[in-house]
């Protein structure tokens, strides 16, 4: 057994020195086939050990490998970075660096270096690997000479140029530097952009930006009012577009100053205003005076009305009529509207709150045929039928606070869509709205965006309502009478009853005298709901103290209730005589004549 256990021992020794074999042979392969260059040397710098690209890339054989020291395929800064690059790694165990070998051609290679210092057997060696960047050093400089030349372009552009993203300012050219009145380019840097748009402009640069760098859209034209370092306002156009710098959604703008010709423009449209102001006013005699359009009023109140029309009928804004229920908000929309240079195009009367939210959208911009379920054909939408004329948003108090925002967008030229469709539509329209509401407190509750209520709320007009211009009420009542009487019965109101409706205080205003006048025409007397003045009986008031029937009763009967179906057909298909002839099952010359019987127009 003892003669045994040291040839076991033996075997088992042999065993171990050929794994160990195999194992080198493993390692050795798996290195000389590494990519990049792997390599062993000592403290004194000698090669120990490398792979088969060290030979290749070098140009020098394993022969010459070996002969050589490390610092021979090294030159000038390179070699010196590479020194004291090993002196790191023996000091602190590893290090990294660039720097370019030569090879035995001459040759320069950049290569990333990295290594480790161990110790064996006393003497310190160093492991290390290169790796060849030649491609990404050609795609840093290419990069280097791009920036370069862009920058250089921008520089020497005469438009003004910055690029930003989140509204912080990252770059800006000597031009546009000098249009905002800033001594260097450098100063604006790191600026906010929104800080450059005069009041009133923020919001609308905001929005812009922000629909930009979100990709909502990818281009937008622009012309405002800036507000130098100097404190200086300038006019100025130009575009916003979507970029990518450094991986991230920035902007990239162009501006230049307008300002010279933007106040010549100005003044030619002020002075182009006035004339039509004029030339409207003159069309306004002093009997006009008593009415203004389909308006009637001669007090005090409603020549300031007259007055608010005619100044926004000789201009191009926006305009909000303010009234209570029944004051005429329509009639005064349409006055605007006709006395203005947009007359001869469509005037289209939207309900606000008579539309269903889910029709909203179709109902504004249309629709194409299969959008949803129901559309069976394609359509037009309000935007569309508007195209150079009106847009008259009654109710506007109650409008989709998400319609707003589409609404602003079309109305600053961001353009919309059809439900249904991508292609980008544009309207030229202009917005008249009405309400009985403080828009103001409807900014400060939400329901109404701030940014649309300063772009309709331009040109406010206020109606007042008619228990403050009680002077006027003979007129109206006069007019009403020749609207609902046949023309060889012109009715007059006995004093009594003049009395009566002036006293009374109408919450109903204008529209509740009409049918007051009505109603007396049919039944000969007044019959107020509420009708309590000065602590007067409220019982009906006769027309007549005869019990003797009017011969012309029935008749009378008859022409009021026809003349209210047919103001009420020619309303609802906006005074299209062809489609209210249809409607009513009459020819249009009949129609016509009844208009002119009826004082209808």
């Amino acid at each position: 057994m003892n003669k045994k256990a040291p040839k076991n021992k033996t075997k088992a020794l042999e065993k171990e020195v050929i794994d160990l074999r195999r194992q080198n042979q493993f390692f050795e392969l798996l290195i000389a086939n590494l990519p990049g260059l792997f390599y062993l040397f000592d403290s004194d710098f000698k090669f120990y050990g490398w792979n088969k690209n060290v030979e290749t890339v070098s140009g020098f054989s394993s022969e010459e490998v070996r002969k050589r020291q490390l610092f021979e395929v090294f030159a000038g800064e390179d070699l010196e970075k590479i020194k004291e690059g090993i002196e790191e790694t023996f000091v602190k165990g590893e290090a990294n660096l660039e720097a370019d070998m030569t090879t035995r051609s001459g040759k320069k290679v950049p290569y990333f270096w990295t290594g480790a210092s161990t110790l064996i057997e006393g003497k310190q060696y160093m492991l290390g690997m290169g790796i060849d960047i030649s491609q990404r050093k050609k795609f840093e400089k290419a990069l280097r000479e791009s920036e370069a030349l862009y920058r250089i372009l921008a520089e020497r552009m005469t438009e003004g140029v910055i690029l930003f993203h989140n509204f912080k300012i990252l770059f800006a050219n000597p031009a546009f530097a000098q249009m905002l009145d800033y001594e260097k380019p450098e100063q604006m840097i790191d600026g906010n952009v929104l800080n450059l748009a005069a009041e009133g402009f923020d919001v609308y640069f905001r929005e812009m930006f922000e629909a930009i760098q979100n990709n909502t859209c990818k281009e937008r034209f622009f012309q405002a009012r800036w507000m130098t370092h100097e404190k200086r306002e300038i006019w100025v156009e130009g575009r916003a577009n979507l970029i990518n710098w450094k991986e991230r959604n920035s902007v990239i703008l162009t501006a230049r100053d307008i300002t010279d010709a933007k106040l010549r423009e100005i003044s030619l449209q002020q002075q182009t205003e006035n004339l039509r102001r004029e030339n409207v006013t003159l069309r306004s005699s002093i009997k006009d005076r008593y009415r203004l359009g389909s308006i009637i009023g001669k007090s005090e109140a409603m020549q300031v009305v007259y007055e608010r029309i005619l100044n926004a009928a000789a201009s191009n804004a926006n305009v909000v009529i303010y009234g209570e229920s029944g004051t005429g908000k329509e009639l005064a929309a349409r006055a605007v509207h006709q006395l203005g240079s947009r007359s001869v195009k469509p005037f289209v009367a939207v309900n606000s709150s008579a539309i269903p939210e889910n029709l909203l959208e179709s109902e504004f911009f249309g629709h194409k045929k299969g959008a949803f379920t129901g559309a069976d054909s394609e359509k037009m939408g309000y935007l569309d039928t508007a195209d150079g004329g009106t847009l008259f948003l009654d109710e506007v108090g109650d409008l989709d606070i998400n319609l707003q925002a589409k609404l602003l967008r079309a109305l600053e030229s961001g353009g919309y869509s059809s439900v249904g469709s991508t292609v980008v539509k544009n309207s030229d329209f202009r917005i008249i709205s009405a309400t009985n509401k403080n828009l103001k407190q409807a900014v400060r509750s939400g329901t109404m965006r701030e940014d649309f209520f300063y772009r309709i709320h331009i040109i406010p007009i206020y109606l007042p309502p008619l228990r403050d211009r009680k002077e006027d009420i003979p007129l109206l009542a006069e007019h009403f009478l020749r609207l609902y009487s046949s023309e060889t019965d012109l009715r007059q109101l006995p004093g009594q009853v003049m009395e009566k409706l002036i006293q009374y205080d109408y919450p109903g205003n204008i529209r509740e005298l009409q049918n007051a006048i009505q109603q007396y025409l049919v039944f000969q007397s007044l019959d107020f709901i509420n009708m309590e003045s000065n602590g007067e009986n409220s019982s009906p008031i006769n027309r007549t103290t005869s019990q003797e029937p009017d011969s012309h009763n029935l008749q009378s009967q008859v022409d009021t209730v026809e003349a209210q179906t047919i103001r009420e057909a020619l309303r609802k298909y906006d005074y299209n005589k062809t489609h209210t002839a249809e409607a009513l099952g009459i020819s249009r010359k009949t129609l016509l004549r009844k208009i002119k019987r009826y004082h209808l127009q």
